[in-house]
C-alpha cells in the first residue's frame, strides 16, 4: 500500500465509531495525532439521516465520513474504523472472530467496506464459544481496545482486562490468547433504574424542579460499593432497595441517589467478577475514558485489588492493527503522541 510519508500530512483516519457517537483521528505515516474530533454520528444517527434523505445506509455513512475527514484536515484519506459501524445494520458486517485467538492484531484482519472511496477498513469483533446451554458472548470494539492495551502493557502473556461501559466487558488473556470474555449490563441497568423505578423517582423529581448537583458524590458511591460487599448473601434485589430507604431515612439526598446506585452495581459486579475469573496474583488492568474508570477502579481498590487506568486504548489498537495490516508503515522514527 502506498503511505502518505510527508511529516505532518495525514495518512490515516481512525475511527472508534460506536452505536450513539464517535472518535476520529487524524494519523500522520508514524501514527502521532495531527487533529481529533467528537462527534454523535453514530450508528443510530447516521441510520435515521438515510431514511430521512432517502438515500442509502452505505451513502449516509460515506457522506459522515466525508464530513469528519474534512473536519479532521484529511479529505480523500483512507480510513480504519472500529465498533458497530461493523455490526449488522452498520456501512458494513465486519464479523466475529471465534475464540480462543491470538492476542495480536495479525489476528484481526479488517474487512474492506465494498466500493467506498476512499479505502475503509473495519475491524473484526469477537465471539466466544458457547457454553453448556449453548449461548455465547459477543463484543465489537472493545477487541480494538484490548489490542491497544496489551501493546501499551508490553503485550503480557496472561492479564484480565476491564472494559467498563453500558455492557462492561471482563476479558482473559492467558498464553498470550484470548480465551474468554463476560458481559456485565451494569450500566444500562444503572440507567434503567434511575429513570423507570421507584428507586430514581427522587432524582426525576429533583431533576424536574430543577434543584439538584448531579455531580457524582465519591461518597455515596463508597457507600454503595461497602452495602453491597457487606451482604453478599442477600439477593441483589434486596441490597438494591436501600437505595429507596436510605433516601426514606434522610441519609441520601436525590442528588446522591444516582453515585449510591452506582456504588450497588459496581460493587456488585466487581466482587462477584473477581471471585469467578481472576487467578491469584494475575495481572488486571482497566481500560476506560472519563469517570468511568475512577469509580471502577475505587471499587476494586476497596476489595485489595490495585489496577492501572489505561485511557485511550481505542486509539492505540487502531494503530497497531493498522501497522499490522500496512495501512500505516510498521516502524515509526518516533515516539507517537
Amino acid at each position: 500500500m502506498h503511505h502518505n510519508n510527508s511529516p505532518g500530512q495525514p495518512a490515516l483516519v481512525a475511527i472508534d465509531w460506536g452505536t450513539s457517537s464517535l472518535r476520529a483521528w487524524s494519523l500522520d505515516h508514524e501514527g502521532s495525532v495531527l487533529s481529533l474530533t467528537t462527534s454523535r454520528d453514530g450508528l443510530r444517527a447516521v441510520g435515521a439521516f438515510a431514511t430521512a434523505s432517502r438515500i442509502e445506509a452505505a451513502q449516509a455513512f460515506a457522506q459522515t465520513l466525508a464530513t469528519l475527514s474534512d473536519r479532521l484536515g484529511a479529505p480523500g484519506v483512507p480510513a480504519l474504523a472500529c465498533g458497530m459501524v461493523g455490526a449488522d445494520g452498520g456501512w458494513t458486517t465486519a464479523g466475529r472472530l471465534d475464540l480462543p485467538i491470538r492476542a495480536t492484531a495479525g489476528a484481526f484482519e479488517p474487512t474492506t467496506v465494498p466500493d467506498a472511496s476512499p479505502t475503509v477498513d473495519i475491524v473484526p469483533g469477537l465471539r466466544t464459544a458457547p457454553d453448556a446451554a449453548g449461548s455465547c458472548d459477543v463484543l465489537r470494539g472493545e477487541e480494538t481496545q484490548v489490542i491497544g492495551a496489551l501493546a501499551r502493557l508490553g503485550d503480557p502473556a496472561n492479564v484480565t482486562l476491564i472494559l467498563p461501559g453500558t455492557h462492561t466487558k471482563w476479558l482473559r488473556v492467558a498464553d498470550g490468547e484470548i480465551v474468554d470474555f463476560a458481559t456485565v449490563m451494569t450500566g444500562e441497568l444503572h440507567a434503567a433504574l434511575l429513570d423507570a423505578t421507584i428507586l430514581g423517582d427522587p432524582a426525576r423529581r429533583a431533576t424536574a424542579s430543577g434543584a439538584p448537583d448531579t455531580t457524582p458524590n465519591t461518597e455515596a458511591f463508597d457507600a454503595g460499593v461497602a452495602h453491597s460487599l457487606s451482604n453478599p448473601g442477600q439477593p441483589f434485589a434486596a441490597r438494591l432497595f436501600s437505595a429507596r430507604t436510605r433516601y426514606l431515612s434522610g441519609e441520601l439526598p436525590p442528588a446522591y441517589i444516582s453515585s449510591y446506585l452506582s456504588g450497588l452495581l459496581i460493587g456488585d459486579e466487581t466482587a462477584a467478577m473477581l471471585a469467578g475469573t481472576l487467578a491469584p496474583g494475575a495481572l488486571v488492568a482497566l481500560c476506560a475514558d472519563g469517570p468511568l474508570g475512577d469509580l471502577y477502579q475505587r471499587a476494586l481498590s476497596t476489595q485489595g485489588i490495585l489496577v492501572p487506568l489505561l485511557e485511550d486504548t481505542a486509539l492505540d489498537g487502531l494503530r497497531v492493527v493498522a501497522r499490522a495490516w500496512g495501512l500505516l508503515p510498521t516502524a515509526p522514527s518516533s515516539t507517537s503522541n
